[in-house]
């Protein structure tokens, strides 16, 4: 026989419980649970998920006051119907809150949404399961030879310089020119950010878009129908240098 002296739906229960957890200021309190204990069980939970975010997002945290901090980790907990049972997945839940549920904030910088996802990059990527190809670097001694991009390097392009904001450059106009990035993972598991010039970031779009591809193909592709000897020698050395830092394979 049951010692409950009555039968409990455990799914509304636990519904009032989550949404106390999540919104305190909005919820109520269950009836049947001690105040204190409440405030203990969402101060685990809360501070939990507020030093993941503090650990993942760290320029974005530094460049935030504690109050707009806790405001905007408060507002993604409260918020967001997060799914996944991985702590590694959350800073992408954050990614997809920002882009998708967060509500227009005056206080919010234009850049956070990019400045974000430039941090989420280098834990996504040093943590991603595809391998690297078991080759050397080599020397390229013919336009022939076919060339692929890496399957652990991502391209991207911002609106904003992400990876020079910080406490003493916070940008609130987007630039004229955006800003472009290979994040890349290495044999030794080291994730390297560099920058590019659009010539190099169009080189790399190119490689990914048509790989595997010969060097000539993509030279062709990205420079004009009669380029200069030094425009087409920049490119070539613009190539070997992801070559050389294993961006880009020879097979």
């Amino acid at each position: 026989m049951s010692n409950f002296p009555h039968k409990i739906d455990f799914k509304a229960k636990q519904a009032e419980f989550s949404a106390y957890i999540r919104n305190p200021a909005e919820q109520p309190c269950p009836e049947d649970v001690q105040p204190e204990r409440m405030q203990m069980y969402r101060e685990l939970f809360f501070n939990n998920v507020e030093s993941f975010l503090s650990s993942n997002f760290p320029v974005l945290r530094k460049i935030l006051n504690d109050a707009q901090w806790q405001q905007l980790a408060q507002d993604f907990f409260a918020t967001h119907p997060c799914t996944t049972p991985y702590f590694s997945e959350i800073p992408e839940e954050f990614i997809a809150y920002l882009q998708n549920e967060r509500a227009a904030n005056t206080e919010d910088y234009p850049f956070m949404l990019e400045l974000a996802h430039y941090e989420w990059v280098e834990m996504a990527l040093s943590i991603a399961q595809e391998n690297l190809p078991d080759t050397e670097a080599e020397q390229i001694t013919d336009l022939n030879q076919t060339i692929s991009l890496s399957p652990l390097v991502w391209i991207l392009a911002y609106q904003f310089p992400v990876h020079k904001i910080s406490p003493t450059y916070l940008p609130l106009q987007t630039p004229e020119q955006p800003s472009y990035l290979a994040v890349s993972r290495n044999n030794e598991d080291e994730v390297k950010f560099i920058e590019l010039s659009p010539m190099s970031f169009h080189l790399l779009q190119t490689i990914q878009t048509h790989q595997p591809t010969s060097i000539a193909n993509g030279l062709t592709i990205i420079l004009p129908d009669s380029p200069g000897e030094s425009l087409k020698n920049s490119a070539i050395e613009a190539l070997q240098q992801f070559i050389d830092k294993q961006l880009v394979y020879m097979s």
